[in-house]
């Protein structure tokens, strides 16, 4: 089972992040806001350009931890 966190992430970077709980959205957190979603598969241009981009949702959205299959120097 999944579990969905509310509140910021413990450190900046890529989350799998959803206010729907979708795993396959990622999501920028810069340490005060989270970005636009990339999903997974977009290109890497794609994905810079959501992190870019401000969420009009950040009360509703939800994070999750960050998979095993992610890099070690992702995790926090």
């Amino acid at each position: 089972m999944t579990t969905w966190h509310k509140g910021p992430p413990p450190s900046i970077g890529w989350w799998p992040a959803s206010y729907r709980r979708n795993p396959d959205m990622l999501r920028w957190w810069d340490g005060s806001a989270w970005s636009q979603p990339a999903l997974r598969g977009d290109s890497a241009k794609t994905a810079a350009t959501s992190a870019e981009k401000k969420s009009r949702h950040q009360n509703e959205i939800e994070w999750k931890d960050r998979p095993a299959s992610w890099p070690e120097r992702s995790r926090t």
